[in-house]
C-alpha cells in the first residue's frame, strides 16, 4: 500500500478538529517543511473548490468546514426552527468587537439601554466571554469576542474587520469616547450606570441567534438616535 500523500495527511488533521490547526502546528504533527504544508495546503483547498468542504483560513489557522454556499441548507438541518439574532444584539455585538476589551457599561452608554439579556444571547452563542476585570472601583467585567466569532465570519484575525463608519465610538486613552447623544439618550446615562455597576453578573435568559449582518453595519445603526 502506498504512503498517503501530504495533502491527504493534512486533510485527516484537519478533519478530526475541533478548532484551527495553525500553518505551525501542521509542521510539527507531519514532520514537513513549511513550503511543503503551504502547497499542501493550496493542493487541498483547490481539491474542495467544487464540493460540500471547503477548506477555510480562520482564526488563524486552518479548518475544513462545510461550503458557505451551502450554508442556508446546513442551517436548516443543525438549527432550530427560531433562530434569528435581534438587531439589538448585533449591535451589542459590533460594539463589542470594536471597542474590546469593554465592560457593559461602556456598551450601554453608546447603546444608551441596558443590555444584560443581549450579552447573554452573545454568551451563549459563544461570540463574546468574560476577559477578566477592569481595574477601577467595582472592578467590572470587561468582555471581549472570541475565535468562534472570528471563524463566524470568516476572519483571521480582528485587524479584518470592516473599516469603522465615520464618527463611529473610539478608544482615547483607554477611555471610549461615543458619538454625542441626543437629549432623550443623555438624561438617561446616569440612571444606566447606577443600575450596571455591581449587578454584571445578574443575566437574564434570552433566545438563541445567528449572524446574518456586516458587523461594521451594525455598528453604525447602533449609533442612530431613535426615531
Amino acid at each position: 500500500m502506498t504512503s498517503p500523500t501530504l495533502r491527504s495527511r493534512i486533510e485527516s488533521i484537519l478533519f478530526v478538529a475541533s478548532e484551527p490547526v495553525s500553518e505551525k502546528d501542521l509542521c510539527t504533527v507531519t514532520g514537513a517543511a513549511d513550503g511543503d504544508v503551504r502547497q499542501a495546503l493550496g493542493e487541498l483547498r483547490e481539491a474542495r473548490a467544487e464540493s460540500g468542504m471547503a477548506l477555510r483560513e480562520v482564526g488563524g489557522g486552518y479548518r475544513l468546514t462545510s461550503n458557505p454556499e451551502c450554508r442556508d441548507d446546513v442551517e436548516r438541518f443543525l438549527l432550530p426552527p427560531k433562530t434569528s439574532m435581534s438587531p439589538a444584539s448585533m449591535e451589542t455585538l459590533a460594539i463589542v468587537a470594536y471597542l474590546q476589551p469593554v465592560t457593559r457599561a461602556e456598551i450601554e452608554s453608546i447603546r444608551g439601554v441596558n443590555i444584560d439579556s443581549v450579552m447573554n444571547t452573545l454568551e451563549q452563542r459563544r461570540f463574546v466571554k468574560e476577559f477578566g476585570r477592569k481595574d477601577v472601583v467595582g472592578r467590572p467585567i470587561i468582555y471581549g469576542t472570541t475565535d468562534y466569532f472570528l471563524e463566524a465570519f470568516g476572519l483571521r484575525s480582528l485587524e479584518e474587520l470592516p473599516p469603522l463608519p465615520e464618527g463611529a465610538p473610539k478608544r482615547v486613552e483607554g477611555r471610549v469616547i461615543a458619538l454625542p447623544l441626543g437629549d432623550a439618550r443623555s438624561a438617561s446615562m446616569d440612571q444606566i450606570h447606577e443600575s450596571v455597576e455591581g449587578h454584571e453578573d445578574d443575566i437574564a435568559a434570552h433566545s438563541e441567534a445567528k449572524l446574518t449582518h456586516s458587523v461594521a453595519d451594525e455598528l453604525e445603526h447602533a449609533m442612530r438616535e431613535p426615531a
